[in-house]
């Protein structure tokens, strides 16, 4: 039974190609501790069993609406369910993870006890194997320091990591046809927060899978780089953003993660030997330090930044690499003899 004295949560759910997991998503979402649900299903033109899922949840449940549309990927599919809710609060979840069954019930009663507008908790890594890696919030990141760590992100900006005012989504759409959808939009809504509050317990579970852009640049670095574009523009949108507020900590905050992310990409380009990746991402580098004061880079990425204008990093970068291949390999004989 829903206690209709309580406010409505809307859960979005964004579905394509997860037949194999929506069951275990959506048993975590429907066995709530706190019953005053909207769950908003948006099969995204799935080619497998999801969209039947979708509507037999829906005829299980009458909280569960499903909506079917033509594939037009994850941000046209959370757009769509955003535009379809009506609860005051909201909980973005991906089809492929799951919730802690007191999840809703603990982020709502922080967030009417301290009339905030967010809620911040912690998640669960989940590897295919069953391992869990906890990722605990900072107590402190509220408020100011919040939007700070999003926009360096020390905070990775997952719409998921996050409950909070139905509201703050007005006027912000998640980029469509664009990869890195939740950097382009998560600070977006951060700014607008006037107060936050953070649950310093793992509510969610992020189940992690092979073939993730970073874990995957070195098998199939085409792709990879083809999510770097849209990655970079999301940060080149950030920074114009932060500079339009006129404080220069969010600028340098934006262009330090810009920088990190890009030498991240020189390295993972340079074990996947591939030139195309390699050519791409050093002539991003070179723009991108032309227009930034050095003086504005943190320690790390000032000592990178020298030592790519001086033609050291590559060859840093590739012994490094080198090492942790021979390192796996040994792993991998050792393992082998010890069975």
């Amino acid at each position: 039974m829903t206690d209709k004295n309580q406010p409505l949560v809307s859960i979005v759910i964004p579905a394509y190609n997860v037949a194999d997991y929506l069951d275990e998503c959506l048993e975590s979402v429907v066995s709530q501790t706190y019953a005053n649900l909207e769950i908003v299903l948006v099969d995204d033109g799935s080619t497998d069993d999801t969209g039947v899922k979708c509507d037999a949840w829906a005829k299980k449940d009458i909280r569960i609406r499903a909506l079917h549309q033509k594939n037009g990927g994850l941000s046209a599919a959370r757009n769509a369910g955003i535009l379809h809710c009506n609860g005051e609060y909201l909980l973005a979840l991906d089809s492929d993870d799951r919730i802690k069954q007191d999840l809703v019930r603990k982020c709502v009663s922080s967030l009417e006890d301290s009339s905030a507008d967010l809620v911040h908790f912690g998640y669960s890594s989940i590897t295919e194997s069953g391992a869990h890696v906890n990722n605990h919030p900072d107590p402190e990141a509220e408020g100011d320091e919040l939007l700070l760590l999003i926009l360096s992100n020390k905070l990775q900006s997952h719409s998921w990591q996050f409950l909070c005012k139905r509201s703050l989504y007005d006027g912000i759409l998640f980029p469509e046809g664009r990869k890195a959808e939740d950097l382009a939009t998560t600070y977006k809504l951060i700014s607008r927060v006037g107060s936050s509050v953070t649950i310093p317990d793992c509510l969610y579970e992020y189940r992690t899978r092979k073939g993730s852009i970073l874990a995957g640049a070195t098998s199939n670095p085409e792709k990879a780089v083809r999510y770097y574009v849209d990655e970079l523009l999301a940060f080149h949108e950030m920074i114009q953003w932060a500079k339009s507020t006129g404080r220069a900590e969010y600028v340098r905050a934006a262009q330090n993660s810009m920088v990190r992310h890009l030498f991240l990409h020189y390295k993972a380009m340079l074990a996947a030997c591939s030139e195309e990746g390699i050519e791409w991402v050093s002539n991003r580098l070179s723009e991108e330090l032309k227009n930034i004061d050095s003086n504005s880079l943190e320690g790390a990425e000032k000592k990178k930044a020298a030592m790519f204008r001086n033609g050291s990093l590559a060859f840093c970068y590739r012994f490094d690499n080198a090492l942790r291949k021979t390192a796996k390999q040994l792993l991998r004989k050792i393992r082998r003899v010890s069975k």
